[in-house]
């Protein structure tokens, strides 16, 4: 099982250059990722690409690299989901990585928030596998990328769910609760950028005795929105905002306390060194997709977790 679940990591990427997707040179990081890792790899953590576990018996979280954005298909036992889509332009990558899973059906597509790099495949991927249903934050937005995401679904007749506190979602033995903002979308908050970041809705999700969190693009506000909720600790956490530090990042990490970090960002802009340190200091194993490429944590129920990453 290691070498085809290692295998179906790589055969994403290469089928991805096929298409025409370029991703980072893997060797000009590799002694940067080795350096970075040294000391937690000291004190027993698992080396990235020791994939022990059988993938069609576990949960599986693969955090595709589509560059600075964000998409991450979930699965488990026979059940697929996705959260996020990365840009348009990173669709064929992301369609690539879905085929060489053997997805050609999603039981939902989760939008965290209508930044281009999360909901910009949306029309792409939805056209291209059947979709059950597509969940979307609350509030409405005033940009571009939402009247965008918007036309899209109303063209493609998507069937669509506005998220609340009592939407929950089920993936094979999994289940997802969604941690929706209580904020007001504020157009002209943060240099009239928008405050849709501390929009993002947050997703826990429990295999058995394993957790994760998906905490989308908060920044300051939602990650504080997100500790005074008073959630639980969780195994891995999907970090904020590819990685960029905010005034309270230490903070998540320390209510979180995780024994995996995944970061979605890329060479021209990576993670924060910052935030880095924070997560080294904790202990944390760290990947960053800058670094690994496609980034794949498959746990077994029970504590048991590997990390596999493409190495073309």
């Amino acid at each position: 099982m290691i070498s085809n679940f290692d295998q179906a990591v790589r055969s994403c990427h290469t089928m991805g250059r096929r298409a025409g997707i370029e991703r980072p040179n893997m060797k000009k990081k590799a002694d940067e990722h080795a350096e970075f890792h040294s000391q937690i790899m000291a004190e027993g953590g698992a080396a990235v690409g020791e994939a022990t576990l059988d993938a069609t018996a576990a949960m599986r979280m693969t955090t595709i690299d589509v560059g600075k954005g964000d998409c991450i298909l979930l699965e488990c036992g026979r059940a697929a989901g996705l959260v996020d889509t990365g840009y348009a332009e990173t669709s064929a990558a992301v369609l690539a990585c879905l085929h060489a899973h053997g997805v050609n059906y999603l039981d939902f597509l989760v939008i965290t928030h209508y930044d281009r790099d999360h909901v910009g495949g949306i029309r792409a991927i939805t056209s291209a596998v059947p979709t059950a249903a597509v969940y979307l934050p609350g509030y409405e937005g005033a940009d571009k990328p939402y009247r965008s995401a918007m036309a899209d679904v109303r063209q493609l007749d998507l069937p669509v769910q506005r998220v609340t506190r009592e939407t929950k979602l089920s993936l094979g033995e999994a289940s997802i609760i969604m941690r929706p903002s209580d904020l007001a979308y504020d157009p002209n908050a943060h240099g009239n950028e928008g405050n849709d970041n501390d929009l993002s809705l947050v997703l826990e999700l429990r295999y058995r005795d394993d957790s994760y969190l998906l905490a989308g693009d908060i920044e300051d506000e939602g990650i504080e929105a997100y500790i005074d909720a008073g959630s639980s600790v969780h195994d891995v956490l999907k970090m904020p905002h590819h990685g960029q530090k905010a005034g309270n990042t230490e903070d998540l990490i320390a209510h979180v306390k995780p024994k995996i970090a995944v970061i979605t960002d890329s060479e021209d802009d990576p993670a924060d060194n910052k935030t880095l340190k924070l997560l080294k200091k904790a202990g944390i194993e760290t990947y960053c997709t800058s670094e690994c490429g496609t980034v794949v944590v498959t746990s077994d129920g029970a504590g048991k977790y590997s990390v596999a990453r493409d190495t073309l």
